[in-house]
């Protein structure tokens, strides 16, 4: 008990991320800065206390294997990023006395309490998950608190990248040298940020601009294999067209599954039904 207060009371107020936001709109509405890299979480400059345990610090480009919104869950990937201690979100640092919220108003979780949920929960989750898979070597997140805090301090670090991510709807055309028998793709790529980047962006781990599907050592074949037009053959991994139809079909297939068993056990209500991609030639082109 004495150590689960410890880690509750002592260590979150470490937790506030320096600067205001974590991805800032670039001047085009249309595009945001990324910061990749490791950052320091640190304690704010007004903490009422001070802090016994060592800064964070924070890998944010080893997260991107997951969706942003799985920490950022109010964005709406329109805009900037706020930090998480920003007005209107976990702007207490620590839990309010029972009784203190007004009734009818909802109980914000404290900072404390938000960055120990997501951070420290993901990871027992992680492993769980690892453990269940059969997986012999677990590879997740810190759990105990010296993983996060380690002693004696560690020094800061802050070393960021921002590179542009676009937020509304791309184009999608065919390679150049290519004849399009069909209509260009308009994909809307800000709502597809309820899914982890490295989901579509399998070789990308935010070290550079992502390119390009059909970059040269990518997806960089016009034209399927001569042995076969079987997308799904590992002869056509690097055509492009396989690319593109090998990500977006399957997933869009599996949501109108998950849509449709919604639908028949009657809850037909758009906002509660999860969204489903188009799976048809037409829709997309």
């Amino acid at each position: 008990m004495r150590s689960y207060a410890r880690l509750v009371c002592c260590i979150a107020v470490l937790m506030v991320i320096l600067g205001q936001h974590l991805v800032l709109a670039d001047k085009d509405p249309e595009q945001l800065m990324l910061p990749t890299g490791t950052m320091t979480i640190t304690a704010p400059p007004d903490a009422d206390r001070e802090p016994q345990l060592s800064p964070v610090v924070f890998d944010h480009s080893l997260h991107f294997a997951y969706s942003c919104k799985d920490c950022h869950h109010t964005w709406d990937a329109a805009g900037p990023v706020q930090s998480c201690a920003a007005a209107g979100c976990h702007e207490n640092l620590w839990a309010k006395p029972p009784g203190t919220t007004p009734l009818g108003k909802k109980q914000v979780k404290s900072l404390a309490g938000a960055y120990h949920q997501v951070c420290r929960d993901c990871h027992r989750q992680e492993e769980k998950n690892q453990k269940a898979a059969g997986r012999k070597r677990i590879y997740t997140g810190p759990i105990a608190c010296e993983g996060c805090h380690p002693e004696p301090h560690a020094e800061p670090v802050n070393e960021l990248e921002m590179l542009p991510v676009p937020l509304g709807t791309l184009t999608i055309e065919a390679p150049e040298g290519v004849y399009p028998e069909r209509a260009a793709v308009d994909f809307p790529h800000g709502v597809h940020f309820d899914y982890a980047c490295q989901l579509c962006h399998h070789e990308w781990y935010g070290e550079y601009e992502v390119q390009g599907c059909a970059t040269e050592g990518c997806h960089d074949q016009l034209e399927p294999d001569p042995s076969t037009r079987d997308i799904k053959d590992p002869a056509n991994v690097y055509y492009y067209l396989a690319a593109y139809h090998n990500t977006c079909l399957p997933c869009h297939r599996d949501l109108q599954k998950e849509r449709t068993s919604f639908e028949k056990a009657g809850i037909t209500d758009e906002e509660n039904l999860p969204a489903a991609g188009p799976v048809n030639c037409v829709e997309c082109h």
